[in-house]
């Protein structure tokens, strides 16, 4: 359920939907394209920044696509 509550949030607003792609919701929002998600690409979905420090499981300050993955995925 967590899964389709973060799709159904995020993917609409990102233009995401449309595609039908999570990695495109990756994308989407990793602005410079490092591969990586900072607290300030996140800000943009206040879901995503409120669950920022679950998600950075390393607690290096990104979200990797290996971490937004694995919280998809649960």
């Amino acid at each position: 359920m967590k899964k389709f509550a973060f799709i159904l949030f995020f993917l609409p607003a990102t233009g995401a939907l449309a595609s039908g792609n999570i990695s495109d919701l990756f994308a989407a929002l990793d602005k410079d394209g490092n591969g990586a998600l900072s607290k300030e690409e996140a800000s943009v979905e206040s879901r995503l920044a409120a669950a920022f420090d679950e998600i950075d499981t390393d607690g290096d300050g990104q979200i990797t696509r290996a971490e937004f993955d694995k919280y998809q995925s649960n």
